[in-house]
């Protein structure tokens, strides 16, 4: 059973009520950065680390069920051309699926709070062109959706996962972009001398506007070092912005042989149906 501070318990129950909320959005994207923002009408400093004041900061939604059904937050923010959320880099779906965390505090002793919910960045709607919100997800949410695997002869498992085992590390190269076509398009300079296939690999930015941003790569072209990304990334890159690209998997029995991983292979590939073809 989770406990909370008696003096933050003590408050909620009292007939003055001195609460706030607190919000982190910690965006692994350097451009956009980690924002923290509070709805009292002064800043807050918590372990260091200040919560602006925000009028436009407001919890719209706040559920809690039974029978282990995850809670629910939805909170408006507010985005404009000043910051510290840009407008822009919304529309560009910069903040989608970045770290949430957010609070429940005593706005006359703000370090005694206690997080309400942990999760990331679901579903975007712009109110106006200064303001929108947020609907923040939880991992019980992501929960919900999870089917589970049947019996089948390929791997179901996400390459590189806890679950497949095996370390991207040793199938990661360091890239530069070459030309651009678009955000989701372009040609990187890469030394492959083991010849992988970077078809459905990830590509991570290191430099440029997009440092720290990541995609899936939907298409590789080994002859002209092509790349073609599942959805593209929100800021424009540039020649010369650095990444790192990992190969990818086909998911059989021999892409884990090639990977000396078969030992986690999860297919059943041979069951009688699939060796009578």
């Amino acid at each position: 059973m989770r406990v909370w501070s008696p003096t933050l318990v003590a408050n909620l129950a009292a007939l003055q009520v001195t609460r706030c909320f607190q919000v982190e959005l910690a965006n692994p994207i350097v451009k956009c950065g980690t924002v923290r923002l509070t709805d009292f009408d002064q800043d807050q400093v918590v372990g260091g680390h200040t919560f602006l004041k925000s009028p436009g900061f407001n919890v719209t939604n706040f559920t809690v069920s039974d029978g282990g059904r995850p809670a629910g937050l939805d909170i408006d923010l507010p985005f404009d051309a000043e910051g510290p959320i840009f407008s822009d880099h919304v529309k560009r779906g910069a903040w989608r699926g970045c770290p949430v965390t957010v609070w429940l505090a005593d706005f006359t002793n703000p370090s005694d709070r206690e997080v309400i919910l942990s999760g990331f960045v679901g579903e975007t709607d712009f109110t106006d062109r200064l303001a929108g919100s947020f609907k923040l997800l939880t991992k019980a949410d992501a929960l919900a959706d999870i089917i589970l695997p049947t019996v089948q002869p390929g791997c179901w498992y996400k390459y590189g996962s806890a679950q497949c085992g095996f370390d991207l590390s040793t199938r990661t190269l360091s890239a530069t972009v070459a030309t651009v076509t678009s955000n989701s398009k372009f040609t990187i300079t890469v030394s492959n001398p083991s010849g992988y296939d970077l078809t459905h690999g990830k590509v991570v930015f290191t430099s440029g506007d997009n440092e720290g941003a990541e995609d899936n790569t939907r298409r590789w072209v080994s002859g002209t070092s092509l790349v073609e990304m599942v959805t593209g990334f929100p800021f424009d890159i540039q020649a010369g912005d650095t990444l790192t690209i990992t190969d990818g998997c086909p998911l059989t029995r021999q892409g884990c042989f090639d990977r000396n991983n078969v030992n986690r292979y999860p297919g059943f590939d041979h069951t009688p149906g699939e060796l009578l073809g």
